[in-house]
């Protein structure tokens, strides 16, 4: 028993002195998506601001395909040592456990969630000529024309533009067909030209398109208007209660990653959250920064997997990642 409290004196010490002396080398950032895509474009400058508040190099390593899935797996699979973290989103830790049959990774098991960065909400979009002005026009057409009204996803079935459109119809009860398009400019070109009627998209995709006069914004999909616009009601405001979704993002570890070293990170991931780069970056992309400690973190995890495993059912949608 004495030599076993011995050993894990010395363990504990070891860990502690770890997290006192990390970081001590450059960190690898996991991002699970390619260069240039929107979850890249909006970490980039968090990453910088990072490795400075840290006092080393946060290198960026993409690694594109399946959904998130690759790049997650590799996470997933990285030595515990404080010296890898990365990207984890509403996709990759909510989304795919329920709309795969078998992932390689496991979204509770395999990671620590280290800090929320940011979230992004949808706008309901239809084109200029669609006669509706608003989410109880937009019902009331779809009732009165079952199965007549489109509704586009950018990134295809699973995706949270797809699924967002699939809460529209649960929760309103109307006939809608979902067209799925391979990537956002696709399906936003049809839907300005007018062959299909509505989409829910990123705010900051669709956002040119809405000041141009190209497209109306019915609603946001956020729990509160947003602050850039302010004009836009929600969806609750609109008569849907309790209709939220959001796309969001957080910093993750492999599991295993000593705590002490979680919780510096988590300090920096504020610190760095701050910088004036990153605010105006947040600004231009129209994210919603948030803060919040790994536990809760953790907790909002949770409470994002069972919602989106009510709609993934709802859709029908399944795919398998093997």
């Amino acid at each position: 028993m004495k030599r076993l409290i011995v050993g894990a004196t010395l363990l504990m010490c070891s860990t502690l002195t770890a997290a006192a002396e990390w970081p001590e080398k450059p960190i690898r950032f996991i991002m699970p998506y390619g260069a240039g895509s929107g979850p890249d474009s909006a970490v980039r400058p968090f990453v910088d601001s990072l490795s400075k508040v840290l006092g080393q190099s946060v290198v960026v390593e993409n690694f594109s395909g399946a959904g998130g899935i690759i790049g997650a797996n590799t996470l997933a699979r990285a030595k515990p040592d404080g010296y890898t973290f990365g990207f984890g989103n509403n996709i990759i830790l909510a989304v795919n456990r329920s709309f795969f049959d078998e992932l390689p990774y496991d979204p509770d098991a395999d990671f620590a969630p280290v800090g929320l960065l940011f979230d992004n909400a949808y706008v309901l979009v239809t084109r200029p000529d669609f006669p509706a002005n608003s989410v109880a026009e937009l019902i009331s057409y779809a009732q009165e024309n079952p199965g007549e009204v489109d509704y586009a996803s950018g990134t295809g079935i699973g995706s949270g533009s797809h699924l967002t459109g699939e809460m529209l119809r649960s929760r309103t009860d109307i006939d809608i067909v979902h067209v799925p398009y391979k990537t956002g400019s696709q399906a936003l070109s049809d839907l300005v030209s007018g062959r299909v009627d509505i989409m829910f998209d990123n705010i900051s995709g669709v956002q040119q398109f809405v000041r141009d006069g190209k497209l109306k914004a019915l609603a946001v999909t956020s729990g509160e208007r947003l602050k850039d616009y302010p004009d836009i009601p929600t969806m609750a405001e609109s008569g849907l209660e309790d209709f939220e979704a959001v796309a969001w993002g957080g910093v993750l570890a492999p599991a295993g990653t000593p705590d002490g070293i979680i919780q510096k990170m988590n300090s920096a991931i504020a610190e760095a959250m701050e910088a004036p780069a990153v605010v105006r970056s947040n600004q231009t992309m129209s994210l919603t920064p948030l803060v919040a400690s790994p536990e809760v973190f953790a907790e909002y995890i949770q409470s994002e997997a069972e919602k989106w495993a009510e709609m993934v059912e709802l859709s029908g949608a399944k795919a398998d990642a093997r």
